[in-house]
């Protein structure tokens, strides 16, 4: 079992001739921090702003972890904690929000690629979590596959060593694959749908508030992005 993350050793064992890669690069990042302060929220909090996004997520009472969207090519050196600060509060406070703000523990940028390796299994060499894809952040998918490709796994090994078939163990690759695709199109929506593209006008940008309309005003839309967001149902 290949399972040795994005930067994988294992996924070179496969013949050049018998795998293929897809990939695609974002033009944004995150600039993450780790910050010592309470909690400004009982939720995670996803901010759309003129100014770019923004995530707010909670880890204890006492330390948070945050992202805003920046250039790729940004330099943690060049920002101290009060513009990390400043550039937060441009993002999310208002409407009588407020973020609660303390001395910055960690900081990093996060570049965003989305990657795919076909076939998932070659002989006995299965491939599974960042080994075979990785996904944007925004949609809370990696460590969901990763899981989600050793439960098929799974399957297959116990069916093999219970009854002597191998059927779900060849069709591994195809099975893990559905979920995986899947996957990518709703990390790649909601990346688009949250993120401020480079060179983005007027019209983008309305047009993306008429998307994030489109899914709060409708039932089935919330529906959609609540299910794909907690993960689907699974099933052999």
């Amino acid at each position: 079992m290949g399972a040795d993350g994005s930067r994988s050793h294992c996924r070179f064992q496969i013949p050049e001739a018998n795998r293929k890669w897809y990939f695609h690069e974002y033009p944004f990042a995150w600039f993450g921090i780790l910050a010592q302060a309470p909690r400004s929220s009982d939720e995670l909090i996803y901010a759309n702003s003129a100014n770019g996004f923004a995530l707010i997520s909670q880890r204890t009472e006492t330390v948070q972890r945050m992202y805003f969207q920046c250039d790729p090519k940004e330099n943690v050196a060049d920002w101290d904690d009060e513009r990390i600060w400043s550039e937060f509060r441009k993002r999310v406070n208002g409407n009588g929000f407020e973020l609660k703000e303390g001395p910055v523990l960690e900081k990093m940028v996060l570049p965003f690629r989305s990657f795919v390796h076909t076939p998932m299994r070659h002989g006995n060499l299965f491939l599974a979590g960042d080994a075979a894809h990785t996904v944007p952040p925004t949609g809370a998918k990696g460590l969901n596959l990763a899981l989600h490709d050793v439960k098929v796994l799974f399957e297959g090994l116990e069916s093999f060593y219970s009854n002597g078939s191998n059927g779900l163990l060849e069709s591994y690759s195809d099975r893990a694959l559905e979920r995986v695709w899947k996957a990518q199109h709703f990390s790649y929506w909601m990346t688009s749908m949250l993120h401020t593209a480079p060179g983005s006008d007027d019209f983008g940008r309305a047009r993306q508030l008429g998307e994030l309309h489109s899914v709060v005003s409708s039932r089935h839309a919330r529906a959609y992005l609540a299910e794909s967001y907690t993960g689907w149902p699974t099933g052999k």
